[in-house]
């Protein structure tokens, strides 16, 4: 949908944390893909259609006019259940934890997996996110790496502008991650 602005795409973001809802619920609720809602959410209005974004829009209460952006979102710091082990990882591919690389011309994240709540609703202390348990195209158990070993599908989707050297940005990226990690 054309019409939206990258900043309303945000408030999206920010009120489906708000409801704790991951990205793969919703977007199976509304009727699109996890890569496509992850793309709207990082400013990209035309990867769902005007349907799906009027379907966003009663879900999560926003309204499709221009609001103010709500203050910060809470971060939980410890796992309600910190004797069962699960992971998960940031589906945002702008997070710290997810470092970029670049195999065969094309973009991957490689995300940080994180010890997790098996019931969900455990947000990445990073960014916010909520962290996702399971592959987001097949509901797979997580594996290392950037790809579900059942269907192939990338954990994490990469939304970057159109035209950039992705060569370049994983670099750029992994050196600005190091530093802000070197300042923990």
């Amino acid at each position: 949908m054309s019409n939206v602005s990258k900043e309303l795409c945000l408030r999206f973001a920010e009120a489906r944390r708000a409801k704790g809802l991951r990205q793969t619920e919703l977007a199976a609720r509304v009727g699109c893909t996890q890569s496509a809602l992850s793309m709207f959410e990082s400013g990209q209005p035309t990867k769902l259609s005007e349907e799906t974004v009027k379907k966003l829009s009663e879900v999560l209460g926003v309204p499709l006019q221009e609001v103010p952006s709500s203050s910060g979102v809470h971060v939980p710091s410890a796992s309600s259940e910190p004797h069962i082990v699960v992971h998960g990882y940031c589906p945002n591919c702008h997070c710290p934890s997810n470092v970029p690389y670049v195999v065969g011309g094309r973009l991957f994240y490689r995300p940080s997996r994180k010890v997790a709540s098996p019931t969900g609703g455990v947000r990445c202390v990073q960014c916010g996110e909520l962290l996702e348990m399971r592959c987001p195209t097949c509901g797979a158990p997580l594996n290392d790496g950037a790809c579900c070993a059942a269907c192939g599908a990338t954990y994490v989707t990469p939304v970057v502008e159109e035209g950039l050297d992705i060569g370049v940005y994983a670099q750029t990226r992994r050196a600005e991650i190091i530093q802000l990690r070197e300042l923990e």
